[in-house]
């Protein structure tokens, strides 16, 4: 692994973090943005996600299958006070700009599970993104979250869409969340500024048809 590379990703420590930021500790700003895990969502960078949780990252370009492009930062396994969760940010980034630096890479990207692209950064496009707004942050609780304890954290939400599907959507668009409530398996828990809610909105795929056996 380059130098530069090196320095950027690698962990401090193994020490968890000592503050209070827990999943539903959400504060809403006056101009629509919100901060949770503490920091700011739009405005604190990825480094400042880094250095808060002593975790390193790895970060890559996503291309989906409707060809919308983002930047990602795959935290792994981070630790919040007790509990503990897998974590994914999404970073303020122009798809022009990630599309120059793909170009600019001359890779072809691996193939990933959900059908998208993963294309490695260069170390000056590393660099560069570091310093970039977090967007979006994405928390996967390793703990299993009953409908009645996420009631309880967080409140009744707005709406509940797909409610007799396997997946609900829970959306709490005043606080820029939404919870994924999985029957099957670990919920998923959203984070977005609640002016940009919208956008997290329409990423809810539809329901689909039930097929005739």
């Amino acid at each position: 692994m380059p130098m530069v590379v090196g320095l950027l990703l690698a962990a401090c420590s193994s020490q968890a973090p000592k503050h209070p930021f827990l999943p539903w500790d959400i504060t809403v700003h006056p101009d629509g943005s919100s901060s949770v895990f503490g920091v700011q969502l739009g405005k604190d960078s990825l480094l400042r996600f880094k250095r808060l949780y002593d975790q390193k990252a790895d970060l890559a370009i996503f291309v989906d299958p409707d060809q919308k492009t983002t930047l990602e930062a795959y935290f792994g396994t981070v630790q919040v006070g007790a509990l503990s969760a897998k974590v994914a940010i999404v970073a303020q980034a122009t798809p022009d700009m990630l599309k120059s630096w793909i170009e600019s890479s001359h890779v072809s990207g691996d193939a990933t599970p959900s059908g998208a692209r993963k294309y490695p950064l260069t170390d000056d496009q590393l660099l560069k993104a570091q310093d970039f707004p977090i967007e979006s942050i994405t928390y996967r609780p390793d703990a299993d979250y009953t409908e009645a304890l996420i009631e309880r954290h967080f409140g009744k939400p707005e709406t509940i869409l797909h409610p007799d599907a396997p997946n609900q959507y829970w959306l709490y668009p005043g606080k820029g969340l939404m919870i994924t409530v999985n029957k099957d398996g670990r919920d998923l828990f959203q984070y977005i500024a609640p002016k940009d809610f919208g956008t997290l909105k329409a990423s809810i795929p539809p329901l689909k048809a039930p097929t005739n056996s």
